[in-house]
């Protein structure tokens, strides 16, 4: 869903999904949760971990991707008032509001998962109002992954009627109000010309099938996760009852936000109640706040610290970060710290809890080794001095690169291994050579003096046989060079190969090389020991052309790892 800001510009007040979001919590709301003066605060956040800054009449606070919790007031305002020793209750168990959602099975290939809850006898200002927008659009941009994951709806409870459903319908048979807007518009009217269509169509599939929310009077609430409809959308400071919806790709990230909104809204005060989402396999109740069980054991604690704290004094320590041993090898954190997994996460909590300044340094226990260098790494730095002496200069580039740069070297650009929800395009592909690499920066120096000689030590994955799992790929280093200049040729490039060998003292011979990269019958396999090891030659007109280049260029690569052996 969207928000009461959607006409808002976000883009002039907050970034989208940085690498570390920042949230920024107004004074006059931080006050009515923990009664210090900001100093204070920026202090209590950093003993936590966290580092805030004054900003005016607000505090910002960067937070770690893992914390979802913390981009809302409440939760930040909980971490540290459960953290200086202020205790927290919950209710025993959360009312039933007597709402129910039903999802249709048509959502199920769109965006099959839906929880909601309702919360009244709330009490809003404009600083709170302010703070839960921001909440909403922070964590569905960052924990959402810019709402395609994940996004909140938040409604006008007294606008809607009955009970609601979960549905898809045509993008033009039916018309609503968008927030912000005046006039009724189609789901497909929106896609294609509204600001929030535009921003985040690709979080639907392609097609003219849309999710829509609707109530028992055919009210539309949203076009999830696009924008919400006007009037039942539209939430002031005069609002005391809300439903709030999460919807999204993945149920366990759905599930965590509800409960993460259930929390604050009960810090904040207000009542909680549960809503009743009926789905083609069956129904649950929404949200769900049963506490998390993690086993752990108190030797590893110790051990991964570096402390000796004994088993019956832990509970005190990870009381600070609202965590509770129970039957003495589990430890219940609540349902809003999604960031928990293992014993290895609560050791980072009793870090936190015990507090840096507080570990003592046990000199009596140091146990010294003596290392040694790694032999490929030793190798390759020798490979490098040889390849200096020969007048090549050293680059370096990332081994993430453009799959764009590799179409011309690579044959399949299916066997390519690839990072999965990778933020760039220019960096989402592993490369299985260097020479995409150093032709790129050729490419960028083309103005510079003739001739120009470049080469890199480097790791690359190459692919081992038909299974493209990223456990069949093998990391190797390569040593690459390219050369561009007028005179640039096959002799050249191999002049470059021949030396370099020569002075590692390995024996090689040259056979023909059909690599698509080069020019035909100018390139040459480097053969060790009956292995292919390397090639070189001219580089293909077409690459060329790719780069724009306006010379010839010569390169090639050999595994370091190959010739070491």
């Amino acid at each position: 869903g969207g928000s009461v800001w959607d006409w808002y510009d976000w883009g002039e007040h907050y970034t989208v999904c940085p690498e570390m979001p920042t949230a920024s919590f107004l004074f006059e709301d931080l006050k009515t949760f923990i009664d210090t003066d900001p100093q204070g605060w920026v202090a209590q956040a950093f003993a936590y971990g966290l580092e805030a800054t004054i900003d005016g009449d607000s505090l910002e606070v960067d937070v770690t991707a893992d914390r979802p919790d913390l981009l809302a007031i409440e939760g930040f305002a909980r971490a540290l008032k459960v953290y200086a020793g202020q205790s927290r209750s919950l209710p025993p168990v959360l009312s039933s509001s007597h709402r129910r959602v039903e999802v249709e099975a048509s959502v199920l290939l769109l965006r099959p998962y839906l929880a909601a809850l309702v919360v009244e006898n709330l009490s809003l200002t404009p600083a709170s109002l302010e703070g839960l927008l921001q909440f909403q659009e922070k964590v569905s941009q960052t924990f959402g992954r810019q709402r395609k994951k994940a996004a909140i709806g938040i409604y006008d409870l007294g606008k809607i009627q009955g009970q609601l459903t979960y549905r898809t319908v045509d993008w033009e048979a039916i018309q609503f109000i968008p927030l912000g807007e005046t006039s009724p518009q189609t789901p497909r009217y929106i896609l294609e010309h509204h600001p929030k269509g535009a921003q985040y169509r690709s979080t639907l599939p392609d097609g003219s099938r849309v999710p829509i929310l609707q109530d028992e009077s055919g009210q539309v609430l949203a076009l999830p996760p696009i924008i919400n409809a006007a009037i039942v959308g539209e939430i002031n400071s005069d609002t005391t009852a809300l439903f709030i919806d999460v919807t999204g790709t993945n149920q366990k990230t759905v599930q965590e936000l509800a409960s993460i909104l259930a929390h604050n809204f009960i810090d904040r005060g207000a009542a909680v109640k549960t809503v009743t989402i009926q789905t083609p396999t069956g129904e649950c109740q929404t949200p769900d706040l049963t506490p998390l069980c993690i086993p752990f054991s108190a030797k590893v604690l110790n051990e991964v610290l570096g402390t000796a704290i004994p088993k019956l004094k832990l509970d005190a320590y990870l009381k600070r970060m609202n965590l509770t041993v129970r039957k003495s090898n589990v430890v219940e954190a609540p349902s809003y710290r999604t960031d928990l997994f293992s014993e290895i996460d609560l050791a980072g909590d009793l870090l936190v809890a015990i507090g840096l300044e507080n570990l003592q340094v046990d000199y009596s226990d140091f146990h010294f080794f003596l290392g040694h260098a790694d032999p490929l790494k030793a190798f390759a730095l020798q490979v490098g001095d040889w390849a200096q002496r020969m007048g090549l200069l050293e680059v370096k580039s990332y081994i993430l690169t453009d799959p764009d740069l590799l179409s011309g070297f690579v044959a399949d650009p299916h066997r390519l291994l690839r990072a999965y929800n990778s933020r760039s395009r220019s960096h989402s592909t592993a490369r299985p050579t260097l020479q995409a690499g150093l032709l790129e920066i050729l490419s960028r120096n083309i103005q510079a003096p003739k001739p120009l000689q470049i080469y890199e030590v480097g790791e690359v994955l190459l692919p081992q046989g038909d299974d493209l799992k990223a456990d069949q790929f093998r990391e190797t280093v390569y040593w690459g060079f390219a050369v561009l200049d007028s005179q640039a040729s096959f002799t050249i490039a191999k002049s470059y190969t021949q030396t370099l060998l020569k002075a590692l003292e390995i024996p090689f011979q040259l056979t023909p090389c059909s690599d698509r990269r080069y020019v035909p019958q100018r390139a040459a396999t480097v053969m060790v020991q009956g292995q292919a090891i390397g090639h070189f030659g001219e580089i293909h007109p077409q690459i060329l052309e790719q780069f724009s280049f306006p010379e010839p260029v010569c390169a090639g690569e050999l595994d370091c790892q190959a010739l070491r052996i």
